[in-house]
């Protein structure tokens, strides 16, 4: 079985490619086969990863409101710039958009990308995530919560289908602390919001997860795997399980 890995910023694809994992500095040329998965970089985080008519999009992010801003004024999706990039993709088959945590540089923009972009996506996140976009957003009730389904480096957890060739299992994982021990933004929303949040501190992270995404054929074996986790986490958290 081909296995696709896919861990933050890098990429590694096996069982697909001419080189030997051990040859350094070859490109492989060859025509991509048909049934091949693409990967999109978008920036910070996020990435399209497409298999056929299938898409998931993943920590979706353009605004980027900059330190000063972020740390002393109300900060927004900036929706031209939000249109300008996602416009240049054609999203409108994705079938969910997976979200790591609620904190504003993996959640803000996603309520312009699923309204406008990806119309037919689920959105896959924590508690926070779902009681962040609320009521105001209008995709709070498109969100599937995976807070008590979440699978860990011990436990297998629920996988979750989306379409005949794709399917999801969350992991429990940890976000790092931006210094000093000390996690920015740090806590969980257990009331849905009716307003959008205003200020960087309002976007709180909740609980973290890391993503395993299964690309299936149609006897249900599995194409590719990729893991994606868009956090940094001390190991083996967020890791998967072996079985």
């Amino acid at each position: 079985m081909p296995i696709g890995i896919f861990c933050g910023f890098a990429i590694s694809i096996t069982g697909c490619a001419s080189a030997s994992p051990t040859v350094s500095g070859v490109i492989d040329r060859t025509a991509p086969a048909e049934d091949g998965v693409r990967l999109i970089y978008l920036g910070t985080g996020g990435w399209i990863f497409e298999r056929g008519d299938d898409q998931v999009i993943a920590a979706p992010f353009f605004s980027n409101p900059g330190l000063l801003k972020t740390g002393l004024l109300p900060i927004h999706s900036d929706l031209d710039v939000v249109d300008q990039f996602m416009s240049r993709y054609d999203v409108s088959r994705a079938q969910v958009i997976l979200v790591g945590h609620a904190h504003y540089d993996h959640l803000m923009d996603v309520p312009r990308i699923a309204l406008e972009h990806a119309p037919g996506a689920r959105i896959l996140g924590s508690r926070t995530v779902k009681n962040t976009l609320g009521t105001w957003s209008g995709i709070g009730e498109r969100v599937d919560e995976v807070n008590d389904i979440a699978g860990d480096q011990k436990t297998v957890g629920t996988w979750l289908r989306y379409g005949p060739g794709v399917r999801i299992m969350a992991l429990r994982s940890l976000h790092a602390p931006h210094f000093e021990g000390y996690t920015l933004y740090k806590g969980t929303r257990v009331r849905a919001l009716n307003a959008e949040p205003r200020w960087a501190t309002e976007w709180l992270d909740g609980t973290t997860h890391a993503y395993l995404i299964d690309f299936l054929n149609p006897d249900e074996s599995v194409a590719f795997r990729i893991y994606y986790q868009d956090a940094v986490a001390p190991p083996p958290v967020g890791f998967a399980p072996e079985s």
